[in-house]
């Protein structure tokens, strides 16, 4: 008897491409050093001293003392808020204009003053600073001036000359010119590329799961949300966007890929989700191996009829697995008449049993034809029952080693004193799989995984790299 084999559409269903998940990268960088650099660079006394100023072509002069409080810095979510309190005092005198004595004064006579015998005028300039990282990983922090703010003016005479005007512009200029140069200093000392560049090195090594197995975090690339302040520390997450896989065999000489620009993303950046996707593969042979355990030399009903197993192969059939099941009928009128029957069935992953299973399994539209045409009795039986109960593959214990083994490879050093860690959780089946080489069950183990890397180390107002850990004491 004769079933013909049905139409081979080939192993080689492939698998679904690997997703995408992140590993957070906390940064936060000391600014103190860099802030404290205004107090140095902003005088905190200025004025006229006892001379007076004459005002243009006018008979007016004014002389004033101005007096800069400390510089207050207060965060304000991207924005990094300093400023100062200008208090001064102010005269005016009435004179000689252009050097041309006026009949009757001798001299410049002051004829009005304020925070003379009262309290000081008070004026408060500012400046907003915003810290990022640049495509090249490089710190940068880009400053403006804030409009001054006027407690109270100081206007003097009837020419209404503002003094408060005049002392808050010169300490904005100075404050510009202060901020100017801390942001070139930042730029010149906040180079991280160094580092960034060894960090993804070591990202991109092979992690060691036992057993054969390795772990690949395939970082792909990066991206940053611009700085939070927090006091006098600026602080970020970049996000690693990688595909993480599970490898066997020899392990693969691939040469590093270099450091991605950094991209730049609005807000909201990587939280540490961790996303892991682990495959536990049944190989072709090991998958037959179990089947002539189970069948072979067993003898099946069929609708009352006996029939013995001779063998039965396993292989892929595009996404599905095929069974060519060889029996020999033992009784009724095939007796002694050989055939090979042809089942085709899904495989799929049973979490309550942690193994992989086949379902939908039923003959072929060829075998059944023929099966058909020999009597239907041929159609009812135990053979593809009893395949169905049988074809089970345990894969739940090396699931948990690959599981376990991730897990323990997720906190290591990365070098110069960057840490990789993470933590995993359930199992989640994803699905089941056919592959030229056998079945693949994919599960997800969702967790969290970071680097920590901390450049509060690195003094932004001259370049040191004190604190880090591998800097020299």
């Amino acid at each position: 008897m004769t079933i013909p084999q049905p139409a081979s559409e080939g192993p080689g269903a492939p698998l679904p491409p690997l997703e995408a998940t992140s590993v957070a990268l906390p940064l936060q960088a000391d600014l103190r050093g860099t802030l404290r650099s205004l107090e140095a660079a902003v005088p905190s006394e200025f004025g006229t001293g006892d001379r007076f100023e004459m005002i243009g072509a006018t008979p007016v002069g004014v002389r004033y003392r101005a007096t800069r409080g400390p510089f207050r810095f207060t965060p304000r979510g991207p924005v990094l808020h300093a400023e100062t309190t200008v208090s001064l005092r102010a005269e005016a005198c009435v004179g000689a204009p252009l050097g041309i004595p006026i009949p009757l004064l001798p001299g410049c006579q002051v004829v009005a003053s304020c925070g003379v015998d009262e309290p000081l005028r008070e004026v408060v300039v500012g400046a907003d600073t915003q810290v990022s990282l640049d495509g090249s990983w490089r710190l940068v922090s880009h400053t403006v001036p804030t409009e001054p703010m006027f407690r109270n003016r100081c206007e003097l005479t009837m020419f209404r000359v503002d003094v408060t005007t005049v002392a808050a512009a010169f300490v904005t200029q100075q404050v510009a010119a202060a901020t100017a140069r801390m942001d070139r200093t930042v730029a010149a000392n906040g180079d991280l590329s160094a580092r960034a560049r060894e960090l993804w090195t070591g990202l991109q090594a092979p992690m060691d799961l036992g057993d054969g197995f390795r772990l690949a975090l395939r970082p792909e690339r990066v991206f940053a949300s611009p700085f939070e302040l927090q006091g006098e520390t600026a602080r970020t997450v970049v996000g690693i966007v990688a595909r993480p896989e599970v490898t066997s065999g020899p392990a693969a000489q691939d040469a590093p890929t270099p450091l991605p620009t950094l991209e730049s993303v609005p807000d909201g950046g990587a939280q540490g989700a961790f996303a892991l996707t682990l495959d536990a593969r049944v190989s072709f042979a090991e998958a037959q191996t179990l089947v002539d355990e189970q069948f072979r030399g067993r003898v099946m009903e069929l609708d009352g009829h006996r029939a013995l197993v001779r063998r039965i192969g396993v292989r892929g059939n595009g996404a599905a697995l095929l069974f060519d099941a060889d029996v020999t009928f033992q009784d009724g009128a095939f007796a002694g008449v050989p055939a090979t029957l042809y089942l085709a069935g899904l495989p799929e992953y049973d979490a309550a049993r942690e193994a992989l299973v086949v379902r939908r399994l039923d003959y072929t539209l060829e075998t059944r034809n023929a099966l058909l045409r020999a009597g239907e009795w041929m159609l009812r039986g135990s053979l593809r029952t009893g395949l169905a109960e049988r074809a089970v593959f345990p894969v739940g214990d090396r699931i948990r080693r690959l599981r376990d083994g991730a897990a323990r490879a997720m906190t290591r050093s990365l070098g110069a004193g960057s840490e990789l860690r993470g933590t995993l959780g359930d199992v989640r089946p994803v699905g089941a799989y056919v592959t030229d080489g056998g079945i693949v069950v994919r599960v997800r183990v969702d967790g969290r995984a970071e680097v920590r890397e901390d450049l509060t180390g690195i003094d932004l107002a001259h370049g040191s790299a004190a604190g880090r850990p591998d800097a020299s004491p």
